[in-house]
């Protein structure tokens, strides 16, 4: 993967871009390559989130950013409590969600991280922008375990 500088908005946005697409391969590579119907459709779920990403950040407007606001999100931290979990074609379920939860985690570090390191105020937004989803997207994942894996008897 190339490296990152935060010159410019254009830098920072294809970098993101490119980070979307590995994410959209490592989760089809999953889907392709799982055994089990149900978590093949999570995966292909999965890059389908990830294309969601990748084409707001592909319309993303420059001059939109000074109308960005963030929305609080509650991070259920779950994954805090789970050990990562490599691929495997004969994963669980829960496996699946806690592959895919401890994913989306690590983007949003990584994005928050480089929010922090940008000197110019639209790039740290992109960052910004992009850390929300990516806590959005676990959340959205954590909601899933907790309803399905942990609310089992």
């Amino acid at each position: 993967m190339s490296t990152l500088s935060c010159r410019s908005f254009d830098d920072v946005v294809n970098f993101a871009i490119r980070k979307e697409e590995l994410a959209m391969d490592f989760y089809q590579k999953c889907a392709d390559r799982a055994k089990n119907p149900g978590i093949r459709e999570f995966f292909l779920e999965m890059v389908e989130e990830e294309k969601k990403h990748r084409k707001l950040l592909q319309d993303l407007d420059p001059a939109g950013l000074k109308d960005f606001t963030l929305d609080k999100v509650e991070d259920l931290k779950i994954s805090d409590y789970l050990m990562d979990v490599e691929f495997r074609e004969d994963m669980t379920y829960q496996e699946a969600l806690t592959l895919a939860m401890k994913k989306e985690e690590k983007a949003h570090l990584f994005y928050s991280a480089w929010k922090d390191k940008c000197l110019h105020e639209k790039t740290a937004k992109v960052f910004e922008m992009l850390a929300q989803e990516e806590i959005k997207h676990k959340r959205k994942i954590e909601n899933i375990y907790d309803e399905e894996i942990l609310s089992w008897d």
